[in-house]
């Protein structure tokens, strides 16, 4: 059996959800079937298209999740979180872009600086250009899919729309 993964050592202590509410790192992560790393910034024209196509992905997850039964048996079927994680360098923009359209959680801008969050799962992931999605396991950590931008629809069930594929080079 996989262990428990402390995600605070991953992603800090604490979260922002879409409410603008600080929340414990564990408890807005447990139980999850798939933790998603997603790495964006504003200023990346590539990722401002690709934000929505991911928000109405993961929209679209939790309307399914909500609309099944409880007899339903599809253990396929699992809540996903994603996880903002910044590579903006003003926090306003960082704010204003967080705001704009993500439905999820994310690190908080101090944190990405301070903790050295960013470039701590930046490095660990290796991360070279972005819009980048990082799959891991909900209850061990391991990484499930580095290439969850190109391949989440094995992921979010319902309907949404599909991406085009372009990036920006992280240098």
């Amino acid at each position: 059996m996989a262990s428990l993964m402390n995600w605070e050592e991953l992603v800090g202590p604490t979260l922002i959800n879409d409410k603008d509410e600080e929340v414990p790192t564990s408890e807005a992560l447990k139980g999850k079937k798939y933790v998603m790393l997603y790495f964006s910034a504003h200023w990346c024209p590539p990722c401002r298209k690709f934000t929505p196509v991911l928000a109405a992905a993961y929209k679209a997850h939790r309307e399914y999740l909500l609309s099944r039964d409880d007899d339903d048996d599809d253990v396929d079927d699992g809540e996903i979180e994603v996880v903002f994680i910044s590579l903006d360098s003003v926090q306003a923009e960082y704010d204003r872009y967080r705001r704009e359209c993500m439905p999820w959680l994310s690190v908080p801008f101090s944190n990405l600086h301070k903790l050295r969050i960013k470039d701590a799962l930046s490095t660990k992931y290796a991360v070279r250009g972005i819009p980048a999605l990082i799959v891991l396991d909900g209850i061990s950590a391991d990484v499930v899919s580095l290439n969850g931008r190109g391949n989440y629809g094995e992921y979010f069930k319902g309907g949404y729309p599909s991406p085009s594929s372009s990036l920006c080079i992280v240098s």
